[in-house]
């Protein structure tokens, strides 16, 4: 009986420890399998880290995480907080959350500052000409020379064109002949009359003869007027076989070839003054009443890219047009240059107003989402999205009216895919 008792107990020990032995195999291997699964996960990210931090200290930058901020699930930010994700893993989670290769996001920024800006009001018009001035033929005649051609400048009274003066030339002559002629007619009947004068008062001639005298002399006096007048006549028209400038400007139109048989108040040249240009613009009413001449004006063109002209209001129109509610306003500019010039179309800004010392922020650092502006302010690594009102804008600077504060750092590139909390890399 003990002796079978004894088996038993020595079965028994064997099967435990045999159990036992298995136990401690399967253990031992399932911690070699998850040693190697942790050097497969955990080995390169734990060299890389090594290599950038070999003290082993946490990061400067990972100090200052703020977890509410973080763009991340709540259950993540809670594992944070407890210690079941280390703080040190959180950067290494953040940038292979950001994209492929773990990368930041990469963003310029500045600093907010104060600057001045104008207020415009901004119209369209094409450029004119101060004075157009046409020329027209005062002769029937054929065009002998043209002297002026379109794109020249002239001076008030220089010759465009020469007509043929052939016969304007005989008559001048004859007219001449004839009004010395007549002169000495009525000189010589003058001197008799001055006599005869003298003779009557000594009784040596009769009352008859003087009379005589004293109209024949009439007579001569008036042919020599007329012989006058005539010779006046030719000589004018001979002048006018002279086609001249009535003013000083650029010729823009030659309307007359050599050869051609121009008529008596026919169309030759026209003439424009580009001294000053002028730019005629419609306000709107409710923008006009701000207008006040003298008011200095902005002038660029598409064809002149960059290029910018000086001017000011010149005339303010007192009436509104029923029709559209606008008011004429008249620019004037001086393009000594000449690059400005008739016909262009353009855009004219009037500097209605202007603020000094304001927060400003470039255009392209604004963010529009549902009718509200937004910009990113930098803290410390991440980003906050904030809410911004908006004032006077003046090309790509935009006046900040409440949101931010003189001296914040706001993101200027690179806004358009960063989100509340987001951790950066800033470029400059």
């Amino acid at each position: 009986m003990k002796k079978v008792l004894f088996c038993l107990t020595l079965i028994s020990l064997v099967v435990c420890m045999g159990c036992a032995k298995s136990r401690n195999s399967e253990i031992s291997e399932s911690r070699d399998q998850e040693n190697r699964s942790q050097r497969r996960t955990d080995g390169p990210l734990q060299s890389k880290r090594e290599r950038s931090n070999p003290q082993g200290k946490m990061p400067a930058d990972l100090k200052d995480i703020d977890i509410d901020k973080l763009n991340i699930p709540d259950q993540m930010k809670e594992a944070i907080r407890s210690g079941r994700i280390p703080k040190e893993r959180v950067q290494e989670m953040l940038r292979s959350m950001q994209g492929e290769g773990g990368d930041l996001p990469l963003v310029s920024v500045q600093n907010l500052e104060r600057k001045n800006l104008n207020s415009y009001l901004i119209l369209n018009g094409v450029v004119e000409p101060e004075r157009t001035i046409e020329i027209f033929s005062r002769l029937s005649a054929y065009v002998k020379k043209i002297v002026k051609e379109e794109g020249d400048y002239v001076q008030e009274n220089d010759i465009l064109a020469l007509l043929d003066d052939t016969e304007i030339t005989i008559g001048y002559k004859q007219s001449k002949i004839e009004l010395e002629q007549a002169k000495l007619s009525y000189e010589e009947e003058k001197r008799n009359y001055e006599r005869n004068k003298e003779l009557i008062k000594k009784m040596l001639i009769s009352e008859q003869e003087f009379q005589a005298s004293e109209a024949l002399t009439n007579q001569r006096e008036m042919d020599y007027e007329r012989s006058l007048e005539n010779f006046k006549n030719y000589e004018l028209q001979l002048n006018w076989t002279k086609i001249r400038s009535l003013s000083s400007g650029y010729i823009t139109e030659r309307l007359i070839e050599m050869g051609d048989k121009v008529n008596s108040n026919e169309h030759v040249y026209t003439i424009e003054d580009f001294s000053p240009l002028l730019i005629r613009v419609y306000a709107p009413s409710a923008d006009a009443i701000h207008l006040k001449p003298q008011m200095e004006t902005e002038i660029t063109t598409d064809v002149l890219e960059g290029k910018v002209f000086e001017g000011n209001v010149k005339l303010i129109n007192p009436r509104i047009d029923v029709q559209s509610g606008t008011v004429k306003v008249t620019v004037e500019t001086y393009d000594e240059s000449r690059q400005l010039l008739p016909g262009m179309f353009v855009q004219v800004k009037i500097i209605v107003g202007q603020k000094e010392d304001i927060l400003v922020v470039p255009r392209k650092a604004l963010l529009f989402k549902q009718n509200k502006s937004y910009v990113f302010v930098l803290n410390g690594r991440n980003v906050e999205e904030r809410e911004v009102n908006l004032g006077l804008t003046e090309e790509d600077e935009v006046e900040i009216v409440e949101g931010l504060k003189e001296g914040e750092v706001i993101v200027v590139v690179g806004v358009e895919s960063l989100k509340d909390g987001q951790m950066v890399e800033i470029i400059q």
